[in-house]
């Protein structure tokens, strides 16, 4: 099939990954064979560039990407970003100090254009986080670098949404909160999620005219599929996801990102 009118953005976590964060070869070839045919392939992600390219190494990434949850767009190819939105640092340096004075338990991290920075008692960090998030850093609030592009909080789902509700109101109109999973909760800058990336990335030339096909599984997915021209969902997407979806296709233990290659695409 020619696949030349289509740009695809999916998501990673529990949707290109399976469950073992890894991209079933099933995907890896289905891809390939996209990207040959014509089509431009992009990914969605609360990640950093940093933390996203090392599953990506046999992935034909072969266009512009989503990352930090929609606070900016990155082109693999380039090693640039092609746009990023940085979060108000002044309200959110006292929402973090308040959060560090009622909620010690829980981790808190800010995501800058280079590196991931604990501003959390290094003793919080879970081992297995650090060593999957790098490059990161341990630093006191004062000393984090600068700019922040979003802010990520983890805890169990009573401690976030706690903390949630405590947010002030200088936190709240200059920030989105999403949760990308029940344990973490994400500070974005006012406006800048998955799906207003999408619709900034359409003015790209090398976009333009195609159809554009995202697929996602999580709350933090909702906007990019709403602003997806065909929106997909895998089977082990959230519910609210799932009724958003055109299409649903099976899990992203089973290729989930394959199945809308090999078969939903070519239907359409």
């Amino acid at each position: 099939m020619d696949y030349n009118k289509i740009v695809l953005f999916s998501d990673l976590d529990g949707t290109l990954f399976d469950s073992s964060t890894a991209v079933p070869e099933i995907n890896r070839q289905a891809i390939q064979h996209f990207t040959q045919q014509g089509g431009i392939f992009c990914v969605s992600t609360g990640r950093t560039q940093h933390n996203a390219a090392p599953y990506l190494e046999k992935v034909a990434v072969n266009g512009p990407c989503i990352l930090y949850n929609g606070a900016a767009a990155y082109s693999f190819a380039s090693r640039r970003f092609l746009f990023a939105r940085t979060a108000p640092e002044e309200a959110l340096e006292e929402y973090i100090r308040q959060i560090l004075q009622d909620y010690p338990a829980v981790n808190i991290q800010v995501y800058t254009p280079e590196e991931i920075c604990f501003v959390s008692p290094q003793e919080l960090a879970d081992a297995e986080f650090v060593r999957l998030h790098q490059p990161c850093v341990f630093s006191s609030l004062e000393r984090a670098p600068r700019p922040w592009l979003k802010l990520l909080l983890q805890g169990t789902p009573d401690q976030l949404r706690a903390v949630q509700q405590m947010a002030p109101a200088s936190v709240r109109e200059s920030c989105d909160m999403v949760f990308s999973s029940p344990i973490y909760l994400e500070l974005l800058p006012k406006g800048a999620n998955k799906g207003s990336a999408l619709h900034q990335l359409r003015s790209l030339p090398q976009l333009e005219g195609r159809t554009f096909v995202a697929i996602g599984d999580y709350n933090n997915d909702l906007e990019l599929l709403q602003n997806a021209d065909i929106a997909a969902a895998p089977q082990n997407a959230l519910p609210a996801v799932q009724a958003l979806a055109d299409h649903l296709v099976c899990s992203n233990d089973e290729g989930a990102v394959a199945d809308l290659i090999n078969r939903v695409i070519p239907s359409l």
